[in-house]
């Protein structure tokens, strides 16, 4: 064999293996560890009600939410700062931060967190003393979640999450019902 047919097989071969490769890696790449988007579900958990005065109106109140996210991925994902405000009738009446962490692949957490309710603030409003007296309040909950999961060291997917929840407090009866909608946005 002459030296130009045997470089011609070599870089033949070199090919072939480097086409085999590429078609394994991405086989791999858009079955087994292609990046998922993370599923999140946020609920209500409780309400607790507690010192409660008509005149002047004090009411105490803490709304329990708790986030659970699963991650489908074969990577860790990273999330940053978790963030839930409460609103009344658009105004923040609350605000909690649960600090940054992370969920293992292929792994559920559920992220507990605690928002005190700011009820001075929502007693100056002119809708407290009408929805106090037929003895509901009603409250907006928004959570956020955002975060990053690194396949193989190399390919990334960006995700965040909003959850929002309408939330009515019945504190005659000390207790609440709750319904929530979640928003996934892949690459951000």
């Amino acid at each position: 064999m002459t030296r130009n047919k045997r470089a011609l097989l070599c870089c033949g071969v070199l090919v072939a293996v480097l086409v085999v490769l590429a078609v394994v890696f991405v086989a791999l790449y858009f079955t087994v560890f292609r990046p998922r988007s993370p599923r999140v579900v946020a609920t209500v958990v409780g309400t607790e009600i507690s010192a409660l005065n008509v005149f002047p109106p004090v009411l105490n109140i803490t709304v329990h939410v708790d986030v659970t996210v699963r991650n489908p991925n074969y990577a860790s994902f990273r999330y940053g700062d978790v963030v839930t405000a409460v609103r009344y009738h658009g105004d923040g009446v609350g605000e909690s931060v649960v600090p940054a962490g992370e969920i293992g692949a292929r792994a559920t957490e559920t992220i507990a967190a605690k928002v005190s309710v700011d009820t001075v603030r929502m007693a100056a409003t002119p809708y407290f003393l009408p929805e106090a007296a037929l003895g509901v309040l009603p409250l907006e909950t928004a959570t956020a979640v955002a975060g990053k999961a690194v396949v193989m060291g190399r390919f990334k997917i960006s995700a965040s999450s909003e959850v929002a929840c309408e939330v009515h407090v019945y504190w005659t009866r000390s207790n609440a019902t709750s319904e929530c909608t979640s928003t996934v946005h892949i690459g951000r």
